[in-house]
């Protein structure tokens, strides 16, 4: 009797006991669930790092730009103020030295007006002065964007002699052209140092984002403005014995601009009139 009791049991729990055992994760599952999961987290992990590298390397890029166009405005507002007199051509014209390098290292100078690219309470501030901009080595020794500035009517020039400010080590090279009418085309040399130019192409390198990428580049063209020589004259009408305003030519201010451009290949700003 007790023996057919206990082989119902044992036969009912049998089947219990082996369906408990196919509900649990064999090792191999185990092993192909960490193989997945640890395939997953690495895709999502490379992504993740990718787009942060990219925001990065964009940032970068940005502010490198930005730093290139906020030195590229200083230097067009300067190209934008030449000065320039027919009645001493030679001290007011305008230079270019190109040179070789990993970087090209042009140098250019001209005659400005106006503090860009000088040192605050700069005594030639106030007035006109010649400014020599190029690649220099600062005082570490990196290549900089410098610029050397000194009175534009000496009868030497020794540039050595003023000491340069350097203005960026983010800008490593510097490149300039010359727009040539004639032949419809841009000229890497400037023969004409009597004149000044009526259409430049500027380029500034900056330093890479990444070793071994190209360099940052930002390209302006600059257009030099050109007037004709002004002799206009300006009467008083302080006092009786001034002769009353009259039409140009009979005294008052005479609006007829008498002078012409430049025969030059080069436009300019044409301040006519004797320097003083």
């Amino acid at each position: 009797m007790w023996s057919g009791a206990l082989s119902v049991r044992s036969s009912v729990a049998a089947p219990q006991l082996r369906g408990k055992a196919r509900a649990a994760f064999t090792l191999l599952e185990m092993l192909i669930a960490v193989v997945l999961l640890a395939t997953a987290f690495t895709i999502i992990w490379s992504t993740f790092s990718t787009a942060i590298s990219g925001w990065h390397k964009g940032q970068k890029f940005m502010e490198q730009f930005h730093h290139g166009d906020f030195v590229m405005e200083q230097l067009v507002s300067s190209l934008r103020s030449a000065a320039f007199f027919d009645n001493k051509p030679d001290k007011f014209g305008f230079w270019l030295e190109t040179s070789d390098g990993e970087y090209p290292h042009d140098q250019i100078s001209w005659v400005k007006s106006g503090s860009a690219f000088m040192p605050p309470n700069h005594p030639l501030n106030r007035g006109l002065h010649r400014v020599v901009v190029g690649i220099e080595d600062n005082d570490k020794g990196d290549p900089s964007f410098s610029v050397r500035a000194f009175p534009h009517l000496l009868k030497e020039v020794e540039i050595d002699d003023y000491d340069p400010w350097h203005i960026s080590d983010r800008v490593q090279g510097l490149r300039c052209r010359v727009y040539n009418y004639e032949d419809e085309d841009w000229d890497d040399e400037w023969e004409d140092t009597n004149s000044v130019p009526r259409l430049l192409e500027v380029t500034l390198y900056l330093e890479p984002v990444e070793r071994g990428e190209p360099a940052v580049e930002v390209t302006r063209l600059v257009e030099i403005p050109i007037a004709p020589d002004s002799t206009n004259r300006v009467v008083s009408s302080g006092s009786d014995s001034d002769p009353p305003p009259a039409a140009a030519g009979e005294g008052g201010v005479d609006r007829t601009n008498t002078g012409s451009p430049s025969g030059n290949q080069g436009g300019t700003i044409q301040l006519g009139g004797d320097e003083g």
